[in-house]
């Protein structure tokens, strides 16, 4: 298949994705008044169905941008349920609480238990919204007890595409290793891992960070490299979810790029050091006393807002790129439905959908070089610390020699 015909089938799979069912004309009213009135029987439909139609407005014949456009960013949000077109997909329910394990195979047999049963849907929206950082059950006891701490075990749309992403991510690394063991040539996906590893080694790794401590931190520069790209790659496949535009996920990977960078600054410079480094090298300026205890208090909580300052930038950078681009997409697809035409689906959704979709895969990868960057930037940060500290050490040295 040339590029060509390729662009076209998307060209056009993208527009029967977009165009919108043609509404059935009303019968004309019969002049003879002999002739009975047309009565037509429509199917009954339930209320989630009506709103999920098309969605109009109760005063007009008309979409509401504004209920689409909700459709559209709930789509987003993380589920216990996969969804395939029509058809969803129950994932089980585990967590723990102060009354102890649970397991149910989906949330319908949660509410159907004697024990538990879902909250109100307005009452969790609120709760969702007074605790923006904090996790919320959607269900709750039936006696109203306090459920005490809540770990939820249970397996999301999120929580199921990051365990594909990892099993595809170790069957090609693990078949890109089998063949660089039978062949120093590297062909095929072990020539592509192969110059990625290196490109990551030699381009982000190592510009960043003293060889010593590049070396020992190659693994985890890769393996979040490699991860996030798989998770952003497999997010672009239809029906599928982007774990990456999801906080959760997100604060997790900046977490541990953070606590690494901790570590590191301990081991390389001894923990009086790390601490001293908070004064930003106040302490050992030639000043009053008076002001250097002034300075020293301001300087001290800078530098450890600064701490968290870097892996929130982590967070959100990674959040609001992965989530914007099939926010974009999504409601250019959402033009086709809000006009009700055909020709703005091909004229409008379809190209530029296309377009942002094709840019989308060169996000995904961009992304996790950012992630990677940073994170290498960050550490060798504090390793760069440890080095200045040992490089006034030893002139203090000769000086005295």
């Amino acid at each position: 298949m040339t590029l060509r015909r390729l662009f076209a089938s998307l060209f056009l799979l993208f527009g029967l994705l977009c165009s919108p069912v043609m509404a059935i004309e009303e019968p004309a009213k019969s002049t003879d008044s002999s002739k009975s009135e047309i009565k037509t029987s429509a199917p009954v439909k339930s209320e989630e169905e009506r709103e999920n139609d098309i969605w109009k407005s109760e005063k007009k014949d008309t979409i509401d941008a504004g209920k689409l456009f909700g459709k559209i960013i709930k789509h987003l949000e993380d589920t216990y349920e996969l969804h395939f077109i029509s058809v969803k997909i129950p994932l089980p329910i585990i967590f723990t609480d102060a009354f102890g394990f649970h397991f149910f195979s989906s949330l319908e047999k949660l509410a159907e238990s004697p024990d538990y049963k879902l909250r109100d849907i307005d009452k969790y929206e609120e709760q969702k919204k007074a605790k923006l950082f904090g996790f919320v059950t959607p269900w709750e006891r039936t006696d109203g007890k306090d459920m005490g701490f809540t770990l939820d075990l249970s397996m999301t749309a999120n929580r199921v595409f990051l365990l594909v992403a990892m099993f595809v991510l170790i069957l090609i690394t693990s078949a890109a290793g089998r063949k660089s063991k039978k062949s120093l040539v590297p062909k095929g996906n072990h020539n592509l891992i192969e110059s990625l590893v290196v490109y990551v080694r030699d381009e982000i790794v190592y510009p960043n960070i003293e060889k010593k401590w590049a070396d020992r931190l190659m693994p985890y520069f890769l393996t979040i490299f490699f991860f996030i790209f798989t998770i952003n790659l497999i997010g672009l496949f239809p029906l599928t979810k982007t774990p990456t535009g999801n906080l959760a996920v997100t604060v997790t990977l900046a977490i541990c790029t953070f606590i690494l960078t901790q570590i590191m600054g301990i081991r390389t410079m001894g923990l009086s050091e790390y601490l001293k480094h908070f004064t930003g090298g106040l302490h050992e300026m030639d000043i009053p006393l008076a002001m250097k205890i002034v300075l020293i208090a301001i300087m001290v909580p800078i530098e450890f807002i600064g701490l968290f300052t870097k892996p929130f930038a982590l967070t959100m950078r990674l959040f609001a790129n992965m989530t914007a681009g099939h926010i974009v997409i999504g409601a250019l697809i959402g033009l086709a439905l809000l006009f009700q035409s055909v020709i703005a689906g091909f004229a409008v959704s379809v190209p530029f959908a296309l377009f942002i979709y094709l840019l989308e895969l060169l996000v995904a990868a961009l992304q996790a070089f950012v992630f990677t960057m940073l994170s290498a930037v960050f550490v060798g940060m504090m390793v760069h610390e440890h080095h200045e500290h040992e490089t006034k050490e030893e002139r203090l040295a000769e000086v005295s020699i």
